[in-house]
């Protein structure tokens, strides 16, 4: 193969591995992109997943404040009952306050639930029910009648407000308990998904790392290879052109030296051409000389007559 031929093959070589690394590069990149596009939506998504377990921790804790406040308006509704102390009916009108607050921050907590809906909408009617007796024993005490005040709480007792009241929390504390299973079991699903897809990406990633190192010292040791070979060539080549200019000038040589034999030879043969040209010179000049005298003493000889032709016998 000619000098010309490798150097085409190593330049088609060298553009093949660079469109190789460029192809690398690019599925990098994207490979990247996809990932941090990936992770990103998760992210999100596990944020948002674990925002509804957050969601459903807080509407069990508003249930319970719930109950706690009425349990605190229904002790200072007794309190205020057997002691007529002021602190009690101020204790008193502090936890019924909370329990209308917190009646409300349920419902706005719950309002993405319409199970949850329907429970609260059952749940105020025992609810105001048990508002009601605690404030007719707070107006009965006010009014110094202990005894109509014992007598509400006696029918409170028996009443079934506060059991209703009870069962429909633990209602919506079982559907609360529901949903914090299923949104605590998708946002493990969603976290599990995200780090396996780090993983995957981190694994890719480093995949393209090894094989982009492995493609740079194969291009690196190429390089070196071909520049190498291109030592090499140069130096044959300058080999080559010594050799092929020492074969120049013994050529050279060997012409100029032909050249002075052929010409040292035929001098000889020229002069005697040049001789004999010259001799024919001679002999043309003397030739129309005489031609000339010739033509010249004809021209000067007398006459001669008719009858003259006849030679008289000596």
């Amino acid at each position: 193969m000619t000098l010309l031929g490798k150097t085409l093959l190593t330049i088609d070589a060298t553009r093949r591995r660079a469109i190789g690394q460029i192809l690398l590069l690019s599925a990098g990149f994207l490979v990247l992109v996809a990932i941090s596009t990936t992770s990103v939506v998760l992210v999100n998504q596990s944020r948002k997943d674990n925002g509804w377990v957050v969601h459903t921790v807080e509407v069990e804790n508003q249930m319970n404040a719930l109950l706690l406040e009425v349990r605190r308006a229904e002790s200072a509704a007794r309190g205020f009952l057997l002691t007529s102390e002021p602190r009690f009916r101020t204790e008193y009108e502090t936890a019924t306050a909370a329990v209308i607050a917190n009646t409300r921050k349920l419902q706005e907590l719950s309002r993405d639930n319409p199970v949850q809906i329907g429970n609260l909408r059952r749940l105020q009617p025992p609810l105001d029910a048990r508002l009601e007796e605690f404030a007719k024993t707070i107006d009965a005490v006010n009014r110094h009648d202990a005894a109509a005040g014992v007598a509400v709480m006696r029918e409170a007792s028996a009443g079934n407000a506060a059991q209703r009241m009870n069962d429909i929390v633990d209602d919506m504390r079982v559907e609360e308990n529901r949903l914090f299973a299923q949104r605590t079991s998708t946002a493990d699903r969603t976290q599990q998904l995200a780090s396996i897809v780090t993983v995957v990406g981190s694994g890719l990633v480093i995949a393209l790392a090894a094989i982009s190192i492995f493609l740079v010292r194969r291009s690196s040791g190429a390089r070196d290879s071909a520049e190498s070979r291109l030592r090499d060539n140069n130096l044959n080549l300058e080999a080559t052109v010594d050799e092929r200019t020492a074969d120049l000038r013994e050529a050279n040589d060997e012409i100029q030296r032909f050249a002075y034999i052929v010409s040292h030879d035929l001098r000889s043969p020229l002069v005697n051409i040049m001789g004999f040209t010259s001799e024919l010179e001679q002999l043309r000049g003397d030739i129309f000389r005489r031609i000339a005298t010739l033509d010249r003493a004809g021209a000067e000889a007398p006459l001669v007559p008719a009858d003259a032709g006849a030679i008289e016998p000596l």
